[in-house]
C-alpha cells in the first residue's frame, strides 16, 4: 500500500516519534514468501521560514503484509519539535529558534519482515528576525514584532546578567565607597552594548549622581579598565582606601588570574606617564604585589619591544609621544590580549592623545575643556553592587519601553497628557525614548549602517521594531481617545528612525505631512553649487520616501557642512493636543555631516525638502545629489514660470522659495496662496526682491544691523560712526516654516513657523521675526513682553506704503484711551502717581508710549524718519553691553555712549526705564525726562541728573494723536498739549 503526505503548512520543533500501520493478509499456514522491502520517498530538500509550522510528506510502500512501524527522528541541526508523527507525514515546529538553522529529518519504515527503508530530508530553516537584522528589511519580520521584543528583552538581560556578575566578583558583596574628587573625568560607555557579547563593557563605579568613574571591557578576551583619575596614586598617598580590596580584586580580573597566580612575578609595563605618577604607582604596586617587575616604557625606539613583554600594560595619556606613534601601540597591545589599565592624568581636563588611548578600548571621555567632575562633585556611596545596579543599570531606557510592548500593560494614564501628563510618564518615559532617539542618532552622525556590520543586535531590533510600528500608524491620533498602546507604538516609531541604511521602509499614512505615493516621480540627479552661510539654506533637491540619497560633496572649502531632511522643528507636531498626532513629530533628520570629498548616503522614511548647515560663510560649496526629487523650487537665476507650472502641477506637497537671507519652506497650498494673494509680487522673482526688501533690509535696518543688502541710513550710521559707536554685522539666512506653528498661530525662531501662508509685508511673519531682533532692554519697565516687537514690523510696513502705495495694515491700534488718562492726570494732586496707577503696561500701552518717543524725535527735527531713533538705541545697547565687560572698557567707553556719570556697578544693574530715558536723550540729542514723568515712567534722580548734565531741548508736555493704524502711514502727527483740557482733536 502507499501512504501519501499531501502539502505543507509549516513548521518548528524536535520531537521523537514511532507508531505502527496494520496491514494484514490471510495466512492459510503456508509459508509467506519474502516480501520486497519498504519504500520510503520524502520530497526534496526544503527552505523555509522558522517562524509557521511545517507539514512534512512522506510516500511510503510497504510491500509484506502483517504489522509495519516507522519512526521520524532529527539526525542533526538544533532540536525542533516534532508533532502529529504518521506514516506518512510529521509536523515540524522550529519556532523557537533563533538563528538560521540546518537540519535533518530522516523517516525509517520497518515492515512486518523486520526490513526496514529509510530516507532524510535536509531542511534549511531560516529565521525572519535574523534575516531583517542581517539586510535592514523589516517587511521580512512585519509579523514578528512581539518575537522581536522578547528578542531584545533576552539581550538585555544577558547582558546585565554578565555584567552583575563581573561586578559580584570584583565587590563580593562589599560596599563601594569611592571619591575621586572635582578634579577629575567621567569615563563614557555610550554605544557599549553594540559590540556585545563579543566585547563586554560595564561600568565598575557609578556615583550617586549617576557619572561613570571606573568601567571594563572585556574585547574578546583582551580584557581593559579605565578610571576618571589616578586611583593608583590616589590610594598610595592615603585616599579611597576603602576601594583598595576591589581594586586588587579588578587586577585579579584584567590579569584573568586568581589570588595565588597574581601574587608571583608579573611584567608590568608604565606607558604615557613620567615623574612622581610613575614613582606613586610604582610605590604602591611594591607594596602590595613585591614580586611585580615594573619598567617604564620612555624610549621611542623601544616602546614596541617594552610594551610586548608586559602581562600588564598601565597607561596614562601624557603627551610624551605623538597620536600617530601611539596608536599603532594601542592596537598592538590589543592584538595580543594584553591587559589594558587607564588611570586618568589631567584633573578635570583632558588632552586629544586621551581618546587616542581611550577610543580602541572600547571608552571615550569629555573632549578638551570639558568640566569633568569640577561641578558635579559626585562620588560613589553604596552598600553593595546591588545597591548601585539598583539605582543605575545598564540599558534602563531600552528595557523599560520594550517591557512596555512587552506586557502591553502601562503604569501610567497616557490620555491624561490631553492635560498635563503623569509625572512617570513625563519623568521616566519620555525621558527614556529620548535616550533611545539620541542613541540612534549618534547612528546616523557616525555614518555606519549597522545593519552591514556584524555587531548592533539589540540597536538593530530596536529600529525594525519601530519600522514595524511606523507601518500600522493612521494619523490623526488623539492622546484622550486613541488606544494608548497604538499611541505609544507611534511614538516610539517617532523616535526610533533611523536613516543611514539602504531599506527603510515607507510608512501607509504621513498624514497631514506629506502624500505616501511618489511613483509619479522618476528620481534624478543633480549638482548643486550654494555659497555657505552660517546656519543652513536649502539644497532646492527633495528626499523620496524610501528612496536612498547619495550626496558627494566636490569642493575643498575650509568650511563643514552637514545634510539634513526638512527644516520643521519637532514642536509643530502637537501630539497632545486634540487629534493634534496627525504626522509623524520628528520630521527634521539627524543632521550629517560630509566632507570634502566624501560620499554620504541615508533613506529616509517621511522625505522632504534637504537642507545643507555650515559652520561659516562666504565659501563656495559644490554637491553632487543622486536619486533625488526636484520639488517646485526657486532661487535666483532660475526659471520662474517652471517654478508656477510646478506648483499647479501639485506633484509633491512641498515647495520653497528661497534668497540670499530669507527662505520660505512652504506647504504647497500654502505657497500657491504666497503666489496669489498679492499682484505686486506675482512671480517668484518678485516675491524675492520683496523678500530682501521688506524682510531682510528693513527690519534689520531698523534692528541697529549692518550687512549685505542692508541699506547704509545717513541719519543712523553716520550718527554711530560719529560717537564712535561699531555697527554689528548680520550675514546670515532665516527661514519661515509655512506649515503649523509650535506655539500660538505664528512661533518665533530660526525658523519661525506659521499656520498662515507666508508675505513679505504680513504682520505675523515680521512679528515672528522681530523675536528674535527685539532686546528686553530697550522695553519700559513692567511693560508686556510684545511692547518691543511690533516695530520691526509697522517700519516695514510704513517703507512700503511710502515706497510703493500698498497700503498698510498696523494693527489698527489707537491712542485715544492714554490721551484720555493723560488729560485727566493733569488735574490730579499727583500726575505721576496717577498715571503709575493706570497701569499702562500691557503690549499696546508700551508700542504706544514707544511710538511717541519716536516721533517726538522727528517732530523736533533731530530725525527725518523717528522710527530710526530705535536703530540708534540698539546700536547704542551693543556697545553698552561690550563696554560692560570691564572696569577698563566701561571708563574708555562710557561718556560716548551718554553714561559719563555711572560706574560700571551701577551700569550693571540700571532698570530699563533709566537706561531707555539716558539712551533715548543721547540717541535722539533732546531731554525726555519731561515726557517720562508725563507718562508715568520711574526713573532715578543720577538718571535725570546724567539727561541733565547733556543740555538738550526739553520735550514739551504733549501726545501725538492719530486715527487706529495710521502711523503706518507717516510720524507726522498732529501734537496735542497735556494741560487737562485740550480735547481729542480728530
Amino acid at each position: 500500500m502507499k501512504h501519501w503526505f499531501l502539502s505543507g503548512c509549516i513548521l518548528i520543533g524536535l520531537f521523537g516519534c514511532g507508531g505502527s500501520d496494520d496491514s494484514t493478509a490471510t495466512d492459510n499456514g503456508n509459508l509467506v514468501p519474502s516480501a520486497q522491502p519498504p519504500a520510503v520517498t520524502l520530497s526534496e530538500d526544503i527552505t523555509a521560514w522558522n517562524d509557521q509550522s511545517l507539514q512534512l510528506n512522506a510516500e511510503v510502500t510497504i510491500y509484506a503484509s502483517g504489522n509495519s512501524a516507522f519512526q521520524w527522528q532529527q539526525e542533526s541541526g538544533p532540536e525542533v519539535s516534532l508533532s502529529n508523527a504518521s506514516i506518512s507525514g510529521v509536523t515540524i515546529d522550529a519556532s523557537q529558534l533563533t538563528q538560521d538553522a540546518s537540519i535533518t529529518l530522516s523517516l525509517s519504515v520497518t515492515d512486518s519482515q523486520n526490513q526496514t527503508a529509510t530516507a532524510e530530508i535536509n531542511l534549511q530553516l531560516n529565521d525572519r528576525i535574523s534575516a531583517a537584522m542581517r539586510t535592514g528589511d523589516a517587511s521580512i519580520a512585519a509579523t514578528q514584532s512581539i518575537h522581536i521584543v522578547k528578542r531584545a528583552l533576552s539581550h538585555i538581560k544577558q547582558y546585565r546578567l554578565d555584567g552583575k556578575t563581573l561586578l559580584e566578583n570584583i565587590y563580593q558583596g562589599d560596599p563601594i565607597i569611592y571619591d575621586q574628587g572635582r578634579h577629575s573625568q567621567m569615563i563614557q560607555l555610550s554605544g557599549a552594548e553594540h559590540a556585545y557579547p563579543e566585547s563586554k563593557a560595564y561600568s565598575i563605579v557609578t556615583g550617586n549622581k549617576g557619572l561613570t568613574f571606573a568601567a571594563v571591557n572585556d574585547k574578546a578576551g583582551q580584557r581593559n579598565a579605565a578610571f576618571g583619575t589616578d586611583i593608583i596614586s590616589s590610594m598610595q598617598q592615603g585616599n579611597n582606601l576603602e576601594f583598595e580590596v576591589s581594586f586588587k580584586r579588578l587586577l585579579t580580573w584584567l590579569l584573568n588570574q586568581d589570588t595565588n597566580e597574581i601574587a608571583q612575578e608579573q611584567q608590568v609595563r608604565l606607558f604615557l606617564m613620567s615623574g612622581n605618577t610613575v614613582n606613586r604607582i610604582t610605590s604602591w604596586i611594591n607594596q602590595h604585589y613585591p614580586n611585580w617587575q615594573v619598567q617604564t616604557c620612555s624610549e621611542a625606539a623601544e616602546l614596541s619591544s617594552c610594551l610586548s613583554d608586559a602581562q600588564l600594560v598601565i597607561t596614562g595619556s601624557s603627551e610624551l609621544f605623538t597620536i600617530e606613534q601611539v596608536k599603532p601601540l594601542i592596537a598592538q597591545i590589543q592584538s595580543d590580549k594584553q591587559p589594558l589599565l587607564y588611570m586618568h592624568l589631567h584633573s578635570w581636563n583632558s588632552v586629544p592623545l586621551t581618546q587616542t588611548v581611550l577610543n580602541p578600548m572600547g571608552f571615550s571621555m569629555q573632549g578638551v575643556g570639558g568640566p569633568g567632575n569640577y561641578f558635579s562633585q559626585d562620588k560613589a556611596d553604596w552598600q553593595s553592587a546591588a545597591n548601585m545596579l539598583s539605582h543605575y543599570n545598564a540599558l534602563d531606557s531600552e528595557q523599560m519601553w520594550l517591557s512596555l510592548f512587552d506586557t502591553q500593560q502601562t503604569d501610567f494614564n497616557l490620555a491624561n497628557c490631553a492635560t498635563n501628563c503623569d509625572a512617570n510618564f513625563n519623568d521616566n518615559y519620555r525621558p527614556a525614548l529620548s535616550n533611545i532617539r539620541n542613541s540612534i542618532k549618534a547612528l546616523d552622525t557616525s555614518k555606519l549602517d549597522i545593519f552591514n556590520q556584524a555587531d548592533y543586535s539589540l540597536y538593530k531590533l530596536l529600529i525594525l521594531l519601530g519600522d514595524i510600528y511606523r507601518q500600522d500608524i493612521q494619523y490623526p491620533m488623539d492622546v484622550a481617545t486613541t488606544d494608548s498602546l497604538s499611541y505609544l507604538k507611534a511614538y516610539y516609531a517617532d523616535h526610533s528612525v533611523y536613516n543611514y541604511r539602504d531599506i527603510n521602509p515607507v510608512p501607509k499614512d504621513l498624514g497631514n505631512f506629506s502624500r505616501v505615493d511618489f511613483s509619479h516621480i522618476t528620481a534624478a540627479d543633480k549638482t548643486i553649487n550654494l555659497g555657505s552661510k552660517k546656519g543652513f539654506r536649502s539644497a532646492g533637491v527633495y528626499a523620496l520616501p524610501g528612496q536612498t540619497v547619495s550626496v558627494t560633496r566636490n569642493d575643498n572649502s575650509p568650511v563643514r557642512t552637514w545634510i539634513f531632511i526638512n527644516s520643521l522643528r519637532s514642536g509643530s507636531t502637537h501630539e497632545f493636543a486634540t487629534n493634534g498626532y496627525s504626522r509623524p513629530k520628528l520630521l527634521q533628520s539627524t543632521h550629517i555631516e560630509v566632507k570634502a570629498g566624501e560620499t554620504i548616503k541615508f533613506t529616509s522614511p517621511y522625505g522632504g525638502p534637504m537642507q545643507i548647515s555650515f559652520d561659516q560663510g562666504d565659501l563656495p560649496t559644490q554637491f553632487d545629489f543622486q536619486q533625488i526629487g526636484l520639488h517646485p523650487y526657486w532661487r535666483k537665476g532660475m526659471d520662474d514660470n517652471k517654478f508656477m507650472q510646478d506648483l499647479v502641477a501639485e506633484q509633491y506637497d512641498w515647495a520653497e522659495l528661497a534668497t540670499e537671507h530669507f527662505e520660505v519652506h512652504s506647504k504647497l497650498d500654502k505657497m500657491q496662496q504666497t503666489m496669489e494673494h498679492e499682484p505686486l509680487w506675482d512671480t517668484p522673482e518678485k516675491m524675492a526682491d520683496a523678500i530682501m526688501t521688506q524682510v531682510h533690509n528693513y527690519p534689520h535696518l531698523l534692528a541697529g544691523f549692518k550687512g549685505p543688502f542692508i541699506d547704509d541710513v545717513a541719519e543712523v550710521t553716520e550718527f554711530a560712526s560719529s560717537q564712535g559707536w561699531q555697527i554689528d554685522t548680520i550675514d546670515t539666512v532665516k527661514h519661515m516654516n509655512a506649515d503649523q506653528a509650535t506655539c500660538g498661530y505664528g512661533c518665533s525662531g530660526n525658523p519661525y513657523d506659521a499656520y498662515w501662508s507666508f508675505s513679505p509685508t504680513g504682520h505675523g511673519d515680521i512679528h515672528e521675526l522681530g523675536h528674535g531682533l527685539e532686546k528686553a532692554r530697550l522695553r519700559f519697565d513692567g511693560h508686556d513682553g510684545h511692547a518691543s516687537t511690533n516695530p520691526y514690523s509697522y517700519y516695514t510696513k510704513s517703507r512700503a506704503y511710502t515706497e510703493l502705495g500698498k497700503l498698510p495694515s498696523c494693527q489698527g491700534l489707537d491712542i485715544d484711551d492714554e490721551f484720555t488718562v493723560l488729560q485727566a492726570s493733569v488735574n490730579q494732586a499727583d500726575p505721576f502717581a496717577y498715571m503709575q496707577a493706570a497701569n499702562l503696561s500691557s503690549w499696546s500701552n508700551g508700542m504706544a508710549t514707544m511710538l511717541q518717543m519716536m516721533v517726538a524725535a522727528q517732530d523736533y527735527g533731530k530725525l527725518d524718519n523717528g522710527w530710526h531713533l530705535l536703530a540708534r538705541l540698539h546700536i547704542l545697547l551693543q556697545e553698552f553691553e561690550r563696554a560692560k565687560a570691564s572696569d577698563e572698557i566701561w571708563l574708555q567707553k562710557r561718556a560716548q555712549l551718554g553714561f559719563n556719570q555711572f560706574n560700571l556697578e551701577t551700569a550693571k544693574t540700571i532698570s530699563n526705564n533709566d537706561f531707555l530715558m539716558i539712551a533715548m536723550s543721547y540717541s535722539a540729542q533732546l531731554d525726555y525726562r519731561q515726557i517720562y514723568q508725563m507718562w508715568g515712567l520711574a526713573t532715578t534722580q543720577a538718571a535725570k541728573d546724567q539727561v541733565s548734565s547733556f543740555g538738550f531741548t526739553s520735550i514739551a508736555k504733549q501726545i501725538y494723536v492719530y486715527a487706529p493704524g495710521e502711523y503706518c502711514k507717516s510720524l507726522d502727527l498732529q501734537a496735542v498739549a497735556i494741560d487737562g483740557k485740550s480735547p481729542w482733536p480728530l
